[in-house]
């Protein structure tokens, strides 16, 4: 692996710290006026702009925490809301572009942002079939891209999620045009693995569900066709895609009923970007070590990118509590730490670059995303991370085990 030089130590500590960005283009939704997006929609839909920490939608009221990867200089928990078929009875969606004259992408890049598909609670799960939409190389004309229009003349390369695995058998999808190239369902023989790794909601259903938590949405363009990752979930890799074109976020509910509580059915976005990775000749790569003793770490996001947010995302950690996130040069081999009676494996290595506090969710998940410069000196460079919090344990310490992330293009 890569060794750290002093110059990349100073330049990440302080990524780390103040989240520095470089990026073909982002959009914080901070408001209407200054939003840099174009919005296309069907009848019975609703865009909103919101502070989502403290939003009222119908007659209730909502607070939703901190999007995993704010873009830096945007306003804290300011985002999008989208509304599908809230009265009529009859499948609608919405589309919204990169840039008020939408702008053109191609060759290699990443359509990033976060998501949150809200779904009532009172009954659990309750409402019906909602989804986020995701696009790249669209035409931005007439229809939208969505479920509802895909066998009336839908074009460029796009796809769904839905929020509580509604479907069975396609509950996300890629479309090229108006034909389907894939789909997963997650009652299929086989096809439960990418839900379960991505999302922590089990919702009654046989596997976890994207509702009613943040979802990082990354979709990575290059010559070699298009990925799709939820929460750095690989979902599908369909090789020769070669779209160019407007990149799209989007909601949708595909289906003619209108829910039990539409004021609880929505969806939230926030932190909208294309990013370009500057060309570093490979692609970067994310690596577990060692063996956790409590709680598991993963990968958050796409392939970590030069010039991309790359996310570190933490499960089975404590409830509503704190974590220690240590940052720093990957181990080469398991560091032996020992306190008191007892020995912890330590995965990170003699060079910390920071040491951050997390507070975990009510599932024991939490997340820490960093922005990387868009310069290549940081092709290759590799990055330990590693949880750790107090526990009930003869150590005192729960960890995960450690993850390597190396930086490509």
């Amino acid at each position: 692996m890569n060794k750290l030089t002093p110059v990349l130590l100073t330049t990440v500590a302080v990524v780390a710290a103040s989240g520095a960005l470089r990026a073909q283009y982002a959009e914080g939704f901070d408001g209407r006026g200054l939003a840099d997006i174009s919005i296309q929609t069907q009848p019975d839909t609703a865009v909103t702009f919101v502070d989502y920490s403290n939003m009222t939608i119908g007659s209730t009221t909502f607070s939703i925490p901190e999007a995993p990867r704010r873009v830096p200089g945007s306003a804290a928990t300011r985002g999008l809301v989208l509304q599908a078929n809230i009265t009529a009875g009859a499948g609608a969606a919405v589309n919204v572009l990169a840039g008020a004259t939408p702008i053109q992408f191609s060759g290699r890049y990443r359509l990033s942002y976060d998501a949150w598909i809200n779904l009532p609670t009172n009954p659990v799960p309750g409402g019906s079939t909602e989804q986020l939409l995701w696009g790249v190389g669209l035409d931005g004309t007439a229809p939208v891209e969505a479920r509802n229009t895909r066998n009336s003349g839908t074009n460029g390369v796009w796809g769904w999620l839905a929020g509580e695995n509604g479907y069975g058998t396609e509950d996300a999808a890629i479309f090229q045009d108006g034909t389907e190239l894939a789909d997963l369902g997650d009652t299929q023989p086989g096809e439960g693995a990418p839900f379960n790794l991505a999302f922590s909601n089990l919702l009654g259903g046989p596997n976890a569900a994207p509702a009613n938590q943040w979802v990082a949405v990354d979709i990575d363009v290059d010559p070699s066709g298009v990925r799709v990752y939820f929460n750095g979930s690989l979902f599908f890799d369909q090789p020769g895609l070669t779209p160019s074109g407007f990149a799209m976020l989007g909601y949708e509910d595909p289906f003619g009923s209108v829910g039990t509580d539409p004021d609880g059915q929505w969806g939230l976005f926030d932190n909208f970007r294309v990013c370009t990775p500057v060309r570093c000749g490979t692609t970067g790569s994310a690596t577990t070590q060692g063996t956790a003793t409590g709680g598991q770490i993963l990968n958050g996001s796409a392939n970590p990118a030069v010039g991309c947010p790359i996310t570190v995302r933490l499960t089975g950690g404590p409830m509503n509590s704190g974590a220690l996130l240590a940052i720093g040069e990957p181990a080469a081999t398991t560091i032996p730490l020992n306190l008191g009676s007892c020995t912890l494996g330590v995965e990170v290595g003699n060079i910390v670059l920071a040491t951050l506090t997390i507070t975990s969710a009510a599932d024991g998940s939490g997340q820490h995303s960093i922005d990387v410069p868009n310069s290549p000196t940081f092709c290759g460079q590799a990055y330990g991370f590693q949880y750790f919090w107090l526990d009930n344990t003869a150590c005192g310490v729960a960890h995960t085990e450690g993850l390597v992330l190396t930086l490509g293009g």
